[in-house]
């Protein structure tokens, strides 16, 4: 069975100043028996949920699990939220963890995401069915915590994602932990993390009785494997990045990033060695069996990749970051001299410009654009070698031209190769095939 991940995680900075929490809550949902409502049972979701309930406990959370077919319901998930709702301060955080069946559904020519739970008479019972906008009315019921944070390992959560505002320069170097402790939990934040696109499910078969989401987020966590620091401090988005450069697969390319609405802040976890009780090690998984297995990492140290994505990914994040800026010459600039665009047009047939075209094209369209709304935007990790790195993208754009049309374009798929400039300067964009059927692979 396949199973999609996305984490989204919220932050509400208050009067705080700092990473110390009074009290910590969470809420670990995991089902494998969906018998009742239709659906064909799940291998590791339970697992999976205990496992992440072991690590929280051992972070001294105030856990609520909900394992179990008979416990893992729509009314009680609603209970748990309405009781710590009733309680929690900003000077506390709330985690939620659901390991379980998702599912897609259009709705008025949009697609909406759905964790799938026990209790209804079939899988299209409203009673079996938390919804987006359900997340989003137990986050305002929660406003008051300082931290917020999601994470759905569930078919198609990826519909959750939005673009990742990310102004120019917005990238912080985190050289001191004082600053990242005292700093960054206070900002506002609103992250996410998936296992793959809106249209893709997830493997739910891996090591340890785990998905091999939950794993490698699991993994992540363990003293020095994401990053080497004495207090075993790790920040979300070096475990996201991690859990990308060494999950994805041709099955489902996982996606990280911003909500609307992100401020800059970073939830900090820390490693199992700091726990109590300590938590033992998962087993180790090398280079090669990934590489058998189809993984799509491509480097002789796989997790030396992933403290490098966030620059890799720069310039196409950038291009999006361009046109809500109207900025022509910051488009540009993500370009090699030398890149190729492709793509596919209206009528069936296809084109491939050179530099000179891509500029010559996107001067004109700056000048006649008068805003750009970006609807959603998921960037995916394919791999890389040869100094180079592959992503997809999938994205909602709509564009207002100032003669008073709308182009509404929807879950387009494009792909990019990107690698650094011979000087160490930051990474350009050296091939965009656009308008593709499906997410690239490399």
């Amino acid at each position: 069975m396949w199973r999609l991940a996305l984490a989204v995680l919220l932050i509400h900075a208050g009067t705080a100043q700092a990473q110390d929490f009074q009290r910590s809550y969470a809420i670990v949902v995991g089902v494998d028996d969906y018998s009742g409502v239709g659906l064909p049972r799940l291998a590791n979701a339970e697992s999976d949920a205990r496992a992440v309930e072991r690590y929280f406990r051992a972070q001294r959370y105030q856990v609520t699990p909900l394992i179990g077919p008979q416990i893992a319901t729509k009314r009680n998930v609603e209970k748990a939220v309405r009781e710590i709702s009733e309680r929690i301060t900003e000077q506390d955080r709330f985690l939620f963890f659901f390991a379980g069946h998702g599912k897609a559904q259009r709705q008025e020519g949009v697609d909406v995401a759905y964790l799938v739970v026990p209790g209804g008479r079939d899988k299209n019972d409203p009673s079996s069915l938390v919804s987006t906008g359900d997340i989003v009315k137990y986050s305002r019921s929660l406003d008051r915590a300082r931290h917020q944070l999601f994470i759905f390992d569930s078919c198609y959560a990826g519909l959750m994602g939005q673009f990742q505002t990310r102004a120019v320069g917005d990238r912080l170097q985190y050289d001191s932990e004082t600053f990242m402790v005292r700093d960054l939990s206070a900002r506002r934040v609103r992250q996410y993390l998936s296992a793959g696109g809106e249209d893709q499910e997830v493997l739910d078969n891996g090591p340890a009785n785990l998905s091999w989401f939950t794993y490698f987020l699991l993994k992540g966590l363990e003293p020095g494997v994401v990053k080497q620091r004495s207090s075993g401090l790790v920040t979300f988005s070096e475990l996201a990045s991690y859990v990308q450069a060494l999950s994805a697969n041709p099955k489902h390319t996982p996606a990280f990033g911003s909500l609307a609405g992100h401020h800059g802040g970073e939830f900090l976890l820390y490693s199992t060695a700091q726990g109590s009780p300590q938590l033992a090690p998962l087993p180790t998984i090398t280079v090669k069996t990934l590489r058998d297995l189809g993984f799509l990492t491509r480097a002789e140290a796989p997790e030396q990749v992933a403290p490098a994505i966030d620059r890799m990914r720069e310039p196409i994040d950038l291009l999006y970051q361009a046109w809500m800026q109207k900025d022509v010459g910051l488009y540009l600039r993500q370009f090699d001299s030398g890149a190729v665009q492709t793509g596919r047009l209206k009528s069936g047939g296809a084109y491939s410009r050179g530099y000179e075209e891509i500029a010559r094209r996107r001067r004109v369209d700056f000048a006649r654009v008068d805003h750009v709304d970006v609807l959603k935007y998921e960037i995916m990790y394919q791999g890389s070698d040869d100094r180079q790195a592959t992503f997809g993208v999938r994205y909602s754009m709509d564009f207002y031209w100032r003669d008073g049309s709308v182009t509404r374009e929807r879950n387009i798929n494009e792909c990019y190769r990107v690698r650094p400039r011979p000087d160490g300067s930051p990474w350009v964009i050296v091939r965009n095939d656009d308008y593709q059927q499906r997410i690239c692979y490399q």
